[in-house]
């Protein structure tokens, strides 16, 4: 016999927990001045190339390495920025799902205008940081990001409640 976990609808509004923490490590790492953020996504541009060059073993000069690191060290923080606002996307979906019964269309276009909404602000916030700036294409790409993870979070969604309906699979076999 399956039980079903029901919240009560007056603790629904704890599904906002991941994405208030999620928007709490961004406004974290927006805080960080020009220089802290730029050691710490350049440790961890080093770190993968190293990584990389060690799998393949690779031999390298140092001076080949460093250009490497320098070529790909932007795009691998515009991924960052990718894959954070993916996180929130799918964080912000839950309970736009569970506590507002959006579905769809609504649910998509909701999420996507609270994490771009989020994303801009954050970059007017990086004004104010020594040595950041705000840049309208980090929100483009944070919004991109977000709404491939509102995708992500519909998407699995929309097959997991396909298979509850075709009772095939037992839906406690199914993520």
């Amino acid at each position: 016999m399956k039980r079903h976990i029901r919240m009560d609808n007056n603790k629904l509004w704890l599904t906002w927990i991941p994405a208030l923490l999620i928007m709490v490590m961004i406004f974290m790492f927006s805080m960080e001045n020009g220089n802290q953020s730029s050691d710490l996504s350049g440790s961890l541009t080093k770190s993968m190339v190293e990584a990389v060059i060690d799998a393949i073993d690779l031999e390298l000069t140092q001076a080949k390495e460093a250009n490497i690191i320098e070529l790909i060290h932007t795009p691998i923080r515009k991924v960052g920025h990718l894959t954070e606002y993916a996180l929130l996307g799918i964080a912000v979906s839950f309970p736009l799902l569970l506590k507002h019964g959006l579905k769809g269309k609504r649910r998509f276009i909701t999420g996507l205008l609270i994490c771009t909404l989020y994303a801009a602000t954050d970059e007017i916030h990086q004004l104010f940081v020594p040595g950041r700036s705000g840049m309208v294409t980090d929100v483009l790409i944070d919004a991109l990001g977000a709404g491939l993870g509102i995708l992500l979070f519909q998407g699995i969604h929309s097959l997991k409640s396909s298979l509850k309906k075709s009772h095939k699979i037992p839906i406690d076999k199914v993520v």
